[in-house]
């Protein structure tokens, strides 16, 4: 997230024509995307797409929203990512080990910038995340509570020196969809701890909804970056799980906002089951949505 349709759109949202799009597409790789295919993808949440428009999408995409975070904490979320992602690396556990150790050590010094601090409690905290689905499934409790218990911490830790960092500054201030994306983190953290059949009825997933500020963040995402419906799908689901009637109708309001395709209940887009399919939307689907 987000995915080809919201880049696009994102993308689009600079201010630019059509021709702006298919000329900045140029400059990456001659001959481009033909426009038919680039507004079908504009248009169409279901639409997949081949290899070369991903390519030249994300790398333009890449080029006009670049990280926020300095280089060297973004080249340390990558390095991270592809040892996590390497099934052959044999001392995986060790070395991620000796990682927390650098980032404990880092993150305590004195006088760091904001936002290189939010990022490494970022990686730190995704270090102890990563470790939940394992230790949930061999029932390792002590293990799986302390893992969710550091992890959330650094998420929150993240979250301040963002706020921080955008108080302190009016230039190059960090998005609300990065700071939803570390509070999804955390309902990550207590959805994760549980088995998936019980996520819809367990105390702290049903406590940290209700109590936190994820769904008024997912408004105020929306309000900025209306095209994107992964947010509002997701708000509408959790909206579901609370059973809140105003927040179901506020969220199929702003999903189908996002896409008109949406206010048919079967309809999948990309990557996505049906809102009528999934057991999630259940209770929203028994209110009756309408737009």
């Amino acid at each position: 997230m987000p995915n080809l349709f919201c880049k696009i759109h994102r993308l689009k949202a600079q201010g630019w024509t059509w021709d702006d799009f298919l000329s900045e597409l140029e400059k990456i790789y001659a001959g481009g995307i033909d426009e038919k295919t680039l507004k079908s993808h504009y248009r169409q949440p279901h639409k997949r797409s081949s290899s070369h428009t991903q390519s030249l999408i994300e790398t333009l995409h890449k080029q006009c929203f670049p990280s926020p975070f300095p280089a060297d904490t973004e080249a340390l979320m990558r390095i991270y990512n592809n040892l996590v992602g390497c099934p052959k690396h044999s001392t995986k556990e060790a070395d991620i080990a000796d990682l927390r150790v650098f980032l404990d050590t880092e993150i305590a010094g004195q006088n760091k910038p904001p936002l290189r601090s939010a990022r490494l409690n970022w990686l730190l905290a995704n270090t102890y995340f990563d470790c939940l689905g394992e230790y949930r499934q061999a029932g390792k409790k002590n293990l799986l509570a302390r893992c969710q218990q550091q992890a959330i911490q650094h998420y929150q830790q993240a979250i301040v020196l963002i706020e921080q960092h955008n108080q302190l500054t009016d230039d190059h201030q960090v998005s609300e969809f990065v700071l939803y994306k570390v509070r999804q983190n955390i309902l990550a953290c207590y959805l994760n701890a549980v088995e998936p059949e019980q996520r819809e009825s367990d105390q702290q997933v049903l406590n940290y909804l209700e109590h936190s500020d994820f769904l008024a963040q997912s408004e105020r995402v929306l309000a900025q970056e209306p095209y994107l419906w992964v947010v509002a799908r997701n708000g509408l689901r959790f909206a579901s799980l609370l059973k809140s009637q105003e927040h179901c109708e506020r969220f199929f309001s702003l999903l189908v906002e996002s896409s008109g395709y949406f206010e048919d209940l079967a309809y999948s887009p990309l990557g996505y089951p049906a809102i009528s399919e999934s057991k999630e939307f259940d209770w929203a689907c028994k209110q009756g949505l309408n737009v």
